[in-house]
């Protein structure tokens, strides 16, 4: 299985704050971008989850998420 973006975060907290929601319900997740100093000009902070579990993650994502993060197709 392959690595997707499942979101993408103005800031890195946020993205963290996703990471423990999913890995709290079963899905394994990483934070990418954490190393660029423009972060909201550049792709902002992204949430990378295994491809096997982006349905699963989507639906948690779309019910705990309130709108604040980008989802990516």
């Amino acid at each position: 299985m392959s690595s997707v973006t499942l979101a993408s975060y103005d800031s890195p907290q946020e993205a963290y704050l996703v990471k423990g929601m999913l890995e709290s319900n079963g899905i394994p997740a990483m934070v990418e971008n954490l190393n660029n100093l423009y972060v909201p000009v550049f792709n902002g902070c992204n949430v990378v989850i295994n491809s096997k579990y982006l349905d699963e993650a989507r639906k948690l994502l779309a019910e705990h998420d309130g709108g604040s993060g980008s989802a990516t197709d």
